[in-house]
């Protein structure tokens, strides 16, 4: 009897535990895309009933960093980094990003979401995946020769310069493009050897991801375009000049006619 006693009691309180632990579920979504340049919110909500529920912490983790917390009165502990914030109401904590980096997203850190309450607790995971992405697209004449930045590069990407519908990659004209990387993001720096007359160019950046031109620019030799600008002004003239004298000549015509009939 004692040991069926014994037992059935720790039956129950396992089962105890097991419901108890079924009360206190956290809320994340498993995956998030972080679009390029925007802004992106991790949402950690308590899915249990409120009603007896006494959060004692709340927080967001990574790599064994709380990255954001709020205590058992609702206060968010203060932090020094500038590229987020928090907010808290109502079971959920909220990490907001201005821009998430690459060296913080992956399969490899995810955001871990952890609570303490009286109810047990709890804990649940996401993955920020961020979208290939260039942020900017600089085109510039430089030095007698077209030359293009691009900024805020992800994952990688590969430089096409086109002159007219004429594919340069093709070798025919020398090209030097150059990488560096800060905080994940790559600064791809490229310039043609030589520069040919005509149409502008055209520098397009190619995603190794998906292989979609994601980014380009039209560089143009500023003297050719001074040109071009002149001649326009030239028609322009000349059309308007034209127009002009036609309601003189009809004034004209108009007086020897009457000077006809005066007669």
């Amino acid at each position: 009897m004692e040991y069926t006693a014994l037992h059935t009691l720790l039956w129950l309180l396992n089962a105890f535990t097991l419901t108890t632990q079924e009360l206190v579920k956290l809320n994340v979504s498993p995956k998030i895309t972080a679009e390029c340049g925007k802004q992106v919110t991790l949402n950690c909500e308590v899915s249990s009933s409120p009603n007896g529920l006494s959060i004692k912490q709340m927080a967001w983790i990574q790599n064994q960093t709380s990255l954001c917390s709020v205590d058992k009165e609702g206060k968010i502990k203060p932090h020094s980094r500038s590229d987020f914030h928090c907010e808290y109401k109502h079971g959920q904590l909220s990490l907001i990003f201005k821009r998430v980096r690459p060296l913080e997203s992956g399969n490899s850190k995810p955001y871990t979401c952890k609570l303490q309450s009286n109810r047990g607790a709890s804990d649940a995971k996401t993955i920020v995946e961020v979208q290939e992405c260039c942020w900017s697209v600089e085109g510039v004449w430089n030095e007698g020769r077209p030359t293009c930045t691009f900024r805020h590069v992800y994952p990688d990407g590969d430089v096409h310069w086109f002159h007219g519908s004429h594919n340069l990659s093709d070798g025919s004209v020398k090209q030097h493009t150059t990488k560096q990387v800060h905080n994940g993001w790559l600064t791809i720096h490229s310039y043609l050897e030589h520069n040919l007359s005509g149409v502008p160019y055209n520098c397009s950046l190619k995603s190794t991801a998906s292989g979609r031109y994601i980014a380009s620019s039209l560089v143009e030799n500023p003297d050719l375009h001074a040109q071009r600008a002149r001649a326009q002004i030239h028609k322009t003239r000349a059309r308007n000049g034209v127009g002009s004298q036609r309601p003189m000549w009809t004034s004209f015509f108009v007086l020897i006619s009457l000077a006809v009939t005066l007669k």
